[in-house]
């Protein structure tokens, strides 16, 4: 037998029988109940005194069994709302009790009968969930429903949900959400409200709204101070006894304003860290003001008596900061709070009419009513008239049962039944909305009747939305703007007296505004929708600007050999990436254009000295680049938009170090091959590794450099020529010396030019075998002791010569046996 101790206390006085007796109990008829209807069974105490009475029972072994006993007075109240799986006759013993011993006790016997009327009910999901965008980027969950009298419930979307979001139907009475939002619809909005229902055919559809709470990082630099959060009650390690729930209250406040009502999160388990609590694994409850407070109760545990169980809770809220949309909005957490919830009547007496519940038995009505945005109490009813507020009809308990009750629960708690509608409904879609054409100062909420007014914009346009004109204490409106597609572009729900939305369309469209009454409030209103056009046609910098440079380029961070990175491209406004490399490395840079069919972007490499490494101009979804480096330094990763095209992107680098050579070409500008290392390539003499030499560096003793041996330009590194040596060709860094300017080293001059060991030097090339080997206007000529060189011409005068320096212009005769008149060294 399983025994349930649920005392409650006599607090009447009962009348006395005899002289000192014992109370007793009176025999108790048997009972007949309903699958998913409240059976309530009033207990009787005949004789005695009331003093230190309480009651208990014992019942059967049933599967989810929740029953209660309570009393006052001169006797109790025995509860019970059996399930499907309760069907036939069971034996409960109903006892009395004085200070803990049992002193009379009466059988109770109740025939379960199924269920005359079911209706669907959800099980799953619950009020909310909160998902971290940063750990998965789809939102997913599972729906399944209760009907015990139907083989098959359609469960579909009740109303228009999110760009990209479905709901599938995966068995008889079971479902899936999933949903990935776009980087726009997180901008655009923390929460969305996603309306689901549950239709046997018999009745009229169940719903439930289901709150979606997106976690992103926080958007650095962003103006305002954040929320300040406390919870007020219950006090950490406080022990609260309740059989219908836990209230949770906290003070909340904000310079701006709240966006949305507070979320109270909680969970019977302990976060792996207290001090940064994931709260995508606790449960969630929308709060409402309470007394300049904000409150919401954490539906009972279905403890036994005197069971304890460990509860932590936190508040989270975030403010309206950005009127544009959520980017910019701040969020606080409260510190995580425990305390101990007790099961037991304790504070916790029965709820009254609308207050929220997740049981029948819970009610002072017995009915807890299903709706939309959470159960409530409502009085249960006979016939018409029978009700203060709404009417009577067949209401759906959170059991499943159909039972006379008064609703629907927004008309009986609030906002239902005496509202008008203004002369523009019916415009509750966005495809039924009003045609914008004036400043409105006339329009009306009514529960859950969002009006809508829509505007035609051009490409480039700013549109500014304002609700004014209400009162918040007298009903809280919201305000939403919406593109073509019906899709959130921007929100604005804060606890203030008007609303703000502003959003930039970059495409021709239709901007529509929404005005809806928060949980069903009901007001007057007053809408303007303003615009004017955007100079950047809507694109919206990244956080990493200002990067518009290399010398503000962003740093990567590199996990391994791979640094990602991302961004937007805003016309003529480049973006740079930066990154060190050590050594030789293989760099290959990857970019993903996400308008790629409307946008064109393009993509450089940038080496140490600036100069283009490598780059990437095609008209694709893709821009890559693959190359090796041989210079240690800073490397520049340029991301810019052809013809000031416009674009978010996805980047990655990825630099992979070379453990050797296998010619000098894989080596530092300062470095050659040597065996299959680099090693410095300062020599004298015959120091250098084969197929190189250690050319004569010019007119000064200044060590030379090995220079590999070559053919064209390309044999050779990036900063380095095929030069003309006395000994041949072979590579060596080049300069900017022009033929006939002075030179130190080889290094001085450009382009092939070897620096000839004259009097302070001279740029030319060395070696040559006729003039074809030789620049315009200079000639092959012998300069003595038989070596070559493609001497300057001077037809044109003495003065093209050096002569400060010791230069001559002479006739010489060139390798064509022709003569000719060249600057030379004087004899």
């Amino acid at each position: 037998m399983l025994r349930l101790i649920l005392p409650a206390l006599l607090g009447a006085t009962l009348l006395a029988c005899g002289g000192g007796s014992d109370p007793t109990l009176a025999p108790i008829t048997p009972a007949t109940a309903r699958v998913n209807e409240t059976l309530t069974v009033d207990l009787v105490v005949e004789g005695g005194g009331s003093d230190g009475l309480s009651f208990d029972f014992e019942g059967p072994e049933l599967p989810g069994l929740r029953a209660t006993v309570s009393g006052s007075g001169g006797g109790g109240t025995f509860r019970w709302t059996p399930l499907a799986s309760h069907v036939g006759t069971h034996e409960f013993t109903i006892r009395l009790l004085r200070g803990g011993s049992v002193i009379d006790q009466q059988p109770l016997l109740v025939t379960v009968q199924p269920a005359a009327d079911a209706a669907p009910v959800f099980i799953r999901p619950g009020a909310g969930g909160t998902y971290d965008l940063a750990r998965t980027p789809t939102v997913e969950f599972a729906i399944e429903v209760r009907d015990d009298d139907s083989p098959d419930v359609t469960i579909a979307a009740d109303g228009e949900l999110p760009e990209g979001a479905e709901v599938f139907q995966d068995g008889p009475k079971s479902g899936v959400f999933e949903w990935t939002p776009t980087p726009d619809q997180v901008a655009a909005a923390e929460r969305w409200t996603i309306p689901l229902t549950a239709d046997d055919g018999d009745h009229p559809p169940t719903e439930l709204d289901y709150i979606v709470v997106l976690r992103t990082e926080a958007k650095p630099g962003c103006p305002g101070d954040p929320p300040v959060v406390s919870i007020t009650a219950p006090g950490d390690g406080e022990r609260v006894a309740s059989a219908t729930g836990y209230q949770v209250t906290a003070d909340v406040s904000d310079d701006m304003g709240l966006r949305d009502a507070p979320l109270l999160f909680y969970s019977t388990s302990a976060p792996d860290d207290p001090d940064m609590p994931d709260v995508t694994d606790f449960e969630q409850l929308v709060m409402g003001p309470s007394g300049g407070a904000w409150s919401a109760r954490i539906p009972s545990l279905r403890l036994d008596d005197g069971a304890e169980q460990e509860v932590f809770v936190l508040v989270s809220a975030t403010d309206n900061d950005d009127p544009s949309g959520a980017s910019c909005d701040h969020r606080t957490d409260s510190t995580l709070r425990r305390f101990v919830a007790v099961g037991g009547e304790g504070g916790g007496e029965l709820l009254a009419t609308c207050e929220p519940c997740s049981e029948s038995t819970q009610c002072a009505s017995g009915l807890c009513a299903t709706a939309a945005d959470g159960a409530r109490c409502v009085p249960g009813c006979s016939g018409d008239g029978a009700c203060e507020a709404g009417s009577c009809g067949a209401t759906v308990t959170t059991e499943g049962g159909v039972l006379a009750g008064c609703g629907p629960v927004d008309d009986v708690c609030g906002g239902g039944g005496g509202c008008t509608d203004d002369a523009r409904e019916e415009d509750d879609t966005a495809a039924t909305a009003t045609p914008y054409e004036g400043a409105i100062t006339d329009g009306q909420i009514c529960a859950d009747d969002p009006d809508h007014h829509a505007l035609s914009v051009a490409a480039g346009t700013r549109v500014t939305v304002v609700l004014d004109g209400f009162s918040h204490a007298e009903g809280d409106l919201d305000l939403q703007l919406l593109d073509g597609d019906a899709t959130i572009v921007g929100s604005s729900a804060s606890t203030m007296d008007v609303e703000r939305v502003e959003h930039c369309f970059p495409e021709a469209d239709t901007a529509t505004a929404r005005v809806l009454g928060y949980d069903g409030a009901e007001n007057g209103y007053g809408l303007s929708m303003t615009t004017e056009p955007d100079p950047a046609m809507c694109c919206v910098d990244d956080a990493a600007e200002e990067n518009d440079d290399r010398a503000s380029a962003t740093a990567l961070s590199f996990d391994g050999d791979a640094a990602p990175f991302d961004g937007t491209i805003c016309p003529r406004d480049d973006d740079f990436f930066r990154f060190e490399v050590d050594g030789p490395a293989q760099i290959q840079v990857t970019l993903l254009i996400e308008e790629f069919m409307d946008a064109d972007l393009d993509l450089q490499l940038l080496g140490p000295t600036g100069a283009v490494a490598g780059s990437s101009a095609g008209t694709g979804e893709e821009e890559s680049i693959d190359v090796r480096v041989t210079d240690p330094g800073t490397y520049s990763v340029r991301v810019y938009g052809f013809l000031g095209d416009s674009s978010p992107y996805l980047g990655e680098v990825v630099r992979t170090a070379d453990a050797g050579c296998s010619s000098s070409l894989d080596c530092p500008t300062d470095q050659v091959c040597d065996a299959g290392s680099c090693v410095d390539r300062t020599c004298s003499g015959s120091t250098c590794p084969a197929d190189h030499i250690c050319p004569d560096a010019g007119p000064s003793p200044t060590p030379s450099e090995c220079g590999a041996s070559c053919a064209f330009n390309r044999d050779c590194r990036s900063t380095e020529a095929c030069k003309w040596f006395w000994e041949g060709r072979y590579c060596g860094r080049t300069g900017g010396g022009a033929n006939g300017e002075a030179c130190t080293t080889f290094a001085d001059c450009g382009g092939q030019r070897a620096c000839l060991p004259w009097p302070s030097g001279l740029c030319a090339r060395a070696g040559c075998s006729s003039n074809s080997d030789c620049e315009t206007d200079t000639f092959c000529v012998d300069a003595g002791d038989g070596f070559n060189v493609c001497a300057p011409s001077c037809w044109d005068g003495d003065d093209v010569c050096r002569t400060g320096d010791g230069h001559v212009c002479d006739i010489l005769e060139d390798q064509a046996a022709e003569l000719q008149l060249v600057c030379v060294p004087a004899s």
